[in-house]
C-alpha cells in the first residue's frame, strides 16, 4: 500500500475517522491503531506479519525478564535472546546471502570450487526498522533507562505502528508508549501541522526526489559509459538530493499522519547539505537512524572513554554502511565516512591543543567547509546507488575520464535541472520561508485552502513518473 496510492488515501481517512470515534475510549482506540497497522503491513506481503509479531514478543517478554531479573547474569542472558533473536533474524533475512558469497569467492582465490547455495529469501519491508525500534526498548530497559510497559498491545502498536512501521523515523519507546498510556490533549493545531507536513512530504517526493531519479539519476547509472563527464557529476549530486527529498518526505509524511492520529514523532533532519563536517554531517541526516548506532552501538563499545576512540568510530561507521546494505559498497561507504569523522576528531583535538576554534569560523571558512563535506558525502554515495562495487568503480571511472576521450552526450532536460536548481535553493534558503508559507495557507478561507490543495494536485500528478516506491523501503 504505497503512501502514493488511492488505497492509502481511503486507509487513511478510514483510520482518521475511526481513531476519532474512540478518542475518548482509549482501549478501543488502541485496537483499531493495533489493527490498522497491521492490515497496513500486510498489503505490502502479509506472509510476514508473523515476523513483525515475533519480534515484537520476544522483545516484549525480554524486557519484562531482564527488569524482573534479580541478578547481573540474568538480565546479561535474556539481553543476549533478545539481541540474539532480533539480530540473527536481520542477519537471516538481509545479509545470509552476501555470507554465503563472500565465503564462496574467499574459497575460490584458494582455489576451492565451492557451489554454496543461495538462499531464495524475499527482504521483509522495514525491516531494519522495526528491528532496531524493538531493541531500542530492551537496550534501555538494561540501561535502566526505560521501566516495561505491562502492556503487549500498546508495545505491539509500537513497533508496528504504520506511519513509522517501514522506513522510521526510528522512534524510541520513551517517545512513543506515554503518548499510548497518557494520549495527547486533542488539538486542531496539530492536525493542522500534520496536514501541512504530509502535502509537503508528497512535494518532496513527487516533485522533486521522483523528478530527480528520471531526469538524470537513472539514466546516469543505468549506463554511466554512455555520457559525459560532466552529466555524471550532475547526476550525483542529484542522487543526493533525490535521496534526500524523496527519505525526509517520507518522514514528513509519516509525522503528519502521526499528527493526525494525535501522536508527536520525532524530527529526522536538520539540513544536512548544511554540515560543515561529515561528523557534523551525521548530528543532521537521518537523526534517528545515527542516534541509534551512537547511543547503542558506539557508546556502548566505550565511545571515547573506553578503548581505542578511532577503532570505535571505524566500528560504528562500518556497522551504518552495512545496515543500508549487504554489499562490499556498503562496508568502503562506512569507511570513507568513519576514516573522515577520524580524520575530524583528531584534527579538532590537534586545534583545540594550539588553543584554536574547534569547527571553522567567519563567513568564507564555514562557506569552503560547507562545499566540501557536501563533495565527501555527494561522491561517497556513488557506492550508495550502485548495485556493487565494480558498478561504484565503473561509474567513477566513467566520470574520470578525459574529456576528449569520454563520450559527449549529456542529455540535461530543462524539467531536470530546473527541479535540481530549486531542490538546493530550499535546501540553503532559511526554513523560515516554509513556516511563513505553512501558516499563511492554514489562515486562509477554506475555500482557498481546497482550491491551493486541488492545484498542487494537479502539479504533482503532471509531475509525477508514477507510483516510484520510497528509497528506504530497501532497508
Amino acid at each position: 500500500m504505497s503512501f502514493q496510492s488511492l488505497h492509502f488515501l481511503l486507509f487513511l481517512c478510514a483510520v482518521f475517522a475511526l481513531n476519532r470515534h474512540f478518542l475518548h475510549r482509549p482501549d478501543a482506540r488502541k485496537n483499531v491503531l493495533l489493527a490498522a497497522s497491521y492490515y497496513f503491513y500486510m498489503c505490502w506481503d502479509w506472509r510476514y506479519a508473523g515476523l513483525l509479531l515475533l519480534m515484537s514478543a520476544v522483545n516484549f517478554v525480554a524486557g519484562r525478564r531482564i527488569h524482573d531479573s534479580a541478578d547481573a547474569r540474568g538480565r546479561k542472558l535474556w539481553l543476549a535472546v533478545s539481541l540474539g533473536v532480533s539480530l540473527g533474524v536481520l542477519a537471516c533475512f538481509k545479509y545470509a546471502n552476501f555470507f554465503i558469497d563472500s565465503a564462496a569467492r574467499l574459497a575460490a582465490s584458494f582455489g576451492f570450487a565451492a557451489d554454496l547455495p543461495v538462499l531464495q529469501l524475499l527482504l521483509p519491508v522495514g525491516i531494519s526498522f522495526f528491528t532496531f525500534q524493538s531493541l531500542s526498548y530492551t537496550l534501555d530497559i538494561f540501561r535502566g533507562r526505560e521501566r516495561p510497559t505491562d502492556s503487549f498491545r500498546d508495545f505491539a502498536l509500537f513497533v508496528a505502528f504504520f506511519p513509522t512501521v517501514l522506513s522510521g523515523p526510528i522512534t524510541r519507546a520513551r517517545q512513543f508508549l506515554p503518548q499510548l498510556e497518557q494520549p495527547l490533549p486533542d488539538s486542531r493545531e496539530r492536525m493542522e501541522e500534520g496536514l501541512v507536513l504530509i502535502l509537503r512530504g508528497f512535494v518532496k517526493k513527487m516533485a522533486f526526489a521522483d523528478v530527480l531519479a528520471v531526469h538524470l539519476v537513472n539514466p546516469a547509472f543505468a549506463s554511466p559509459a554512455d555520457y559525459s563527464p560532466l552529466f555524471l557529476l550532475v547526476a550525483v549530486y542529484a542522487f543526493s538530493f533525490q535521496l534526500y527529498m524523496d527519505l525526509s518526505g517520507y518522514t514528513d509524511i509519516a509525522r503528519g499522519v502521526a499528527k493526525l492520529l494525535g501522536f508527536e514523532l520525532p524530527t529526522n533532519f536538520d539540513r544536512p547539505y548544511r554540515a560543515t563536517s561529515v561528523s557534523n554531517f551525521w548530528q543532521r541526516w537521518h537523526t534517528s537512524m545515527s542516534g541509534f548506532f551512537r547511543d547503542y552501538l558506539y557508546f556502548g563499545i566505550g565511545g571515547s572513554k573506553h578503548g581505542n576512540v578511532y577503532a570505535n568510530l571505524y566500528i560504528t561507521f562500518v556497522a551504518i554502511g552495512c545496515w543500508h546494505g549487504a554489499g562490499w559498497n556498503f562496508v568502503l561507504y562506512g569507511l570513507i565516512h568513519g576514516s573522515c569523522v577520524c580524520f575530524e576528531r583528531w584534527r579538532r583535538g590537534r586545534r583545540e591543543a594550539r588553543g584554536l576554534p574547534a569547527e571553522p569560523q567567519g563567513l568564507a571558512p564555514r562557506l569552503v567547509a560547507i562545499v566540501l563535506t557536501f563533495q565527501i558525502v555527494a561522491l561517497s554515495r556513488i557506492l550508495f546507488r550502485a548495485p556493487d562495487l565494480a558498478s561504484a568503480a565503473a561509474y567513477v571511472a566513467a566520470m574520470l575520464q578525459p574529456v576528449a576521450a569520454a563520450p559527449a552526450a549529456a542529455p540535461f532536460t530543462a524539467v531536470g535541472l530546473a527541479t535540481l536548481l530549486a531542490a538546493v535553493l530550499l535546501h540553503y534558503l532559511s526554513p523560515r520561508l516554509f513556516e511563513h508559507a505553512a501558516r499563511g495557507y492554514l489562515r486562509a478561507p477554506v475555500v482557498l485552502q481546497g482550491g491551493a490543495l486541488a492545484g498542487l494536485a494537479l502539479i504533482l500528478l503532471a509531475f509525477s513518473s508514477g507510483g516510484a516506491a520510497f528509497i528506504y523501503f530497501q532497508f
